[in-house]
């Protein structure tokens, strides 16, 4: 498990520099058609997120109106104030994600392999709820934010590594 939550680790500076710059005129911005926007990817990430907490015995930290907006299968809404403010967002996502990688770290894997996973469209792939986590550390989050980086790309916001670069020279 450890090696999943240094690659959550490592997402979550990605992430960081993803969302630089982002404000609430990004939450529903469709930069091109069939794309998701910025609102929802991030607003995905932080209920999925708080899902592999809750596999770890955490209580959620997400508002409960946010599943039925970003849950998977969901469609991006076009609507700003369909969705919290772009602040909000960003700043949920990397609590839900700094926590889950501590939570992570303590969770008896062993009792998480006797739980069937309780995603049950992904059971095929990861039958228990100890295949599934690490999956929700890594592989998930990695998915998302990358969307996200070409989501800012096809928005005209700039590459991730074009940002670093500006800000290590102001």
């Amino acid at each position: 498990m450890k090696a999943n939550v240094t690659q959550c680790r490592f997402f979550l500076l990605v992430f960081n520099e993803a969302a630089v710059g982002l404000n609430d005129s990004h939450r529903t911005l469709l930069p091109m058609p069939g794309s998701k926007t910025a609102g929802w990817i991030i607003g995905h990430l932080c209920i999925t997120g708080d899902f592999g907490r809750k596999l770890c015995g955490r209580p959620p930290i997400c508002p409960k109106d946010w599943r039925a907006k970003f849950a998977p299968g969901t469609t991006p809404s076009l609507i700003p104030d369909d969705y919290p403010p772009m602040a909000e967002l960003v700043a949920k996502c990397r609590e839900v994600y700094t926590d889950l990688a501590d939570a992570a770290l303590s969770v008896d894997v062993a009792t998480l392999a006797q739980q069937p996973n309780p995603f049950v469209p992904g059971r095929i792939v990861y039958p228990t709820s100890a295949d599934f986590l690490p999956h929700m550390l890594a592989g998930h989050f990695a998915y998302h934010t990358g969307q996200l980086v070409g989501w800012r790309a096809a928005a005209g916001l700039g590459r991730i590594k074009d940002i670093v670069a500006a800000a290590q020279q102001s």
